[in-house]
């Protein structure tokens, strides 16, 4: 349970791929729907990015071999109708900053979209360890009979109870996450 905990955990921080912006930066705290739309727009990338990181550790006949690019394109479906909302969540987590918040802000979408794929890809690349491979190919499998939203609203939902304290505590994680969810979640 801690593995696959951590592997969403992980891909939800990913997703956001500004949580060390974040961290630093103390922002604004975002709601569960923001959290929701930041997962929905990136889970795509974070499957990709995992489907690439994992191909030397997974049998060529597993199910990212099989059906990873076929559920990576169901997710994709959702990016553009999630964008706005996750656009004014990374804003949101330019936090203090108000320098840092006006460049995310100004940048266009053609802009802004690559550059936090391109951050989400890269954590989960360097995130994920070869012996968390089969794990996260098997959570995956299993996940994957849910619609998209479901699964952004179930990993939001990981996310949140994880970061409470007493969940904490009961996992053994000592600190809470990067990402700053408003505690009423």
């Amino acid at each position: 349970m801690s593995r696959i905990r951590n592997v969403l955990w992980s891909a939800a921080i990913a997703s956001l791929g500004m949580a060390e912006l974040a961290a630093a930066q103390e922002p604004a705290c975002l709601t569960e729907r923001e959290v929701t739309s930041l997962v929905t727009y990136a889970l795509p990338v974070v499957m990709d990015s995992t489907m690439k990181a994992c191909r030397p550790q997974l049998s060529p006949q597993g199910y990212f071999a099989t059906q990873g690019s076929t559920l990576v394109q169901r997710y994709a479906a959702r990016k553009s109708l999630a964008w706005p909302e996750a656009r004014a969540a990374l804003v949101k987590l330019g936090g203090n900053n108000a320098k840092m918040k006006d460049i995310v802000s100004s940048l266009s979408d053609e802009a802004l979209q690559p550059f936090a794929e391109g951050m989400v890809s890269a954590v989960v690349a360097k995130g994920i360890k070869p012996d968390q491979c089969k794990a996260i190919e098997r959570a995956t499998r299993l996940l994957s009979p849910l619609p998209p939203e479901n699964t952004a609203e179930l990993v939001t939902f990981v996310l949140v109870m994880a970061d409470k304290p007493k969940v904490r505590g009961a996992v053994g994680a000592s600190k809470k996450s990067d990402l700053p969810i408003c505690p009423a979640a």
